[in-house]
């Protein structure tokens, strides 16, 4: 028997979610109550695979629910749908933490649902389940297309367009979740800093100031580190970076870069690393500058280190 592996078992499931009445019979199949587990690959790959069985129930709800909407009379399906919007059966198959679509998608696919006048031409459905063979897949024989309230239809297309953005919402969330752990461990390495700064009897500290004059932030040095942190900047656009410099005589010696964890930027180390360069004079710059090319753009932050 051909054996399927989870990718290819996916996606035969996710065609089976485009014909209701298919997927009941697979999870008929899938029950133990027909078919062959050892001659249908997807029956064997699902009945083994705790996610696939999970989602294939979690489809079979979704579509009992909209089948219940599309029963009880003009206007249910609609609210239904708004039910079928926060997606948390699938949510559950899907291992991951609930992310609802957004509000203005949602509205839009029940405004199309409610307004799609009923009659129309269905697409083609997807071979019986049990008239084709899963194990060769693109070998069975199509059943004709029927007639249904494209209503129907259109519910249906709305889940599974809710669930597909609301998939790609989980990327997202992921990648901003990744985003503010790292952005936190940098602040607090930062904050490790200052503490270690402040506990040093020699330490120093001067404000960062604005054009204006306004204090924007803060320098902080002790004999061994030093942090510069400030909550007045925006983050650079592409192609710039916010470089830091002290400048003494006229001269400009850059010596670091700002980095950015959420509204705060910061820049931190120890003065081992920069055995040349001392806080103790001159004035400490902050400007924007590009990337690539040449540089000296007037200073957004400044700070006197003294004589």
């Amino acid at each position: 028997m051909t054996t399927y592996e989870h990718a290819e078992a996916h996606e035969r499931l996710m065609d089976l979610t485009l014909e209701p009445e298919a997927l009941a019979r697979f999870a008929v199949a899938l029950a133990g109550a027909t078919g062959s587990m050892e001659e249908d690959p997807l029956l064997a790959h699902v009945a083994s695979c705790a996610v696939c069985r999970d989602i294939a129930a979690a489809w079979q709800r979704t579509h009992a629910t909209v089948r219940r909407a599309l029963s009880t009379g003009p206007g249910a399906d609609a609210l239904l749908l708004a039910d079928l919007a926060d997606a948390a059966d699938l949510a559950d198959a899907a291992e991951t933490d609930h992310v609802a679509a957004p509000a203005a998608l949602r509205s839009a696919i029940l405004e199309l649902v409610e307004d799609e006048p009923g009659g129309t031409e269905a697409p083609a459905t997807i071979e019986e389940y049990g008239d084709r063979s899963l194990a060769a897949p693109g070998t069975g024989k199509t059943r004709p297309g029927r007639r249904q309230r494209g209503r129907r239809w259109l519910a249906l297309v709305a889940v599974i367009g809710i669930v597909a953005v609301a998939g790609v919402l989980v990327l997202d969330q992921s990648t901003r979740l990744d985003q503010a752990r790292r952005e936190t461990a940098a602040l607090e390495a930062v904050a490790a800093t200052v503490d270690r700064v402040l506990r040093d009897p020699s330490h120093s500290v001067v404000d960062l100031r604005t054009a204006d004059g306004t204090p924007a932030g803060s320098i902080s040095w002790s004999s061994r580190d030093f942090v510069v942190l400030t909550s007045a900047l925006q983050p650079p656009p592409p192609g710039s970076i916010y470089v830091c410099w002290i400048e003494r005589g006229g001269v400009r010696s850059p010596v670091g870069q700002m980095w950015f964890a959420g509204g705060t930027a910061f820049w931190a180390g120890s003065l081992d690393e920069w055995a040349t360069t001392s806080f103790g004079s001159g004035t400490f710059g902050i400007s924007l500058e590009p990337v690539n090319g040449p540089r000296g753009n007037p200073a957004v932050l400044v700070g006197d280190l003294g004589n």
